[in-house]
């Protein structure tokens, strides 16, 4: 029973990698918006969607589900670096991502 839910929880996480990357390279503005803040180009957004569909479907087959814990590992940890890297960088602004919401926020109210 609990190998099935593991399994059934493993397919589940795959799954929602499998949505998150192909919302990545489907070029989707709330996926893309996070890496215009930070600076990176799309071809780190392309990059981070591959890796998230290919851990998506690795998650999906409980043999590969090593290979996709490895990858989602090394997307997490990258993801941290970035982010670190950045706030060290550009000092530790808080405000700035929730200014930038609002400014968002804003500018789609005002086109509706």
């Amino acid at each position: 029973m609990t190998i099935i839910a593991l399994y059934s929880f493993q397919a589940l996480i795959g799954i929602l990698f499998l949505a998150a990357g192909s919302a990545k390279l489907a070029g989707m503005e709330f996926m893309s918006e996070p890496f215009a803040l930070i600076g990176l180009g799309r071809s780190v957004l392309i990059l981070a969607g591959s890796v998230e569909i290919v851990a998506g479907i690795c998650l999906l087959f409980p043999r590969a589900g090593a290979l996709g814990a490895v990858l989602v590992t090394i997307l997490m940890v990258g993801t941290a670096g970035v982010i670190a890297a950045y706030a060290v960088t550009h000092g530790f602004n808080a405000q700035q991502p929730v200014d930038f919401q609002f400014r968002l926020t804003a500018a789609s109210t005002a086109q509706i």
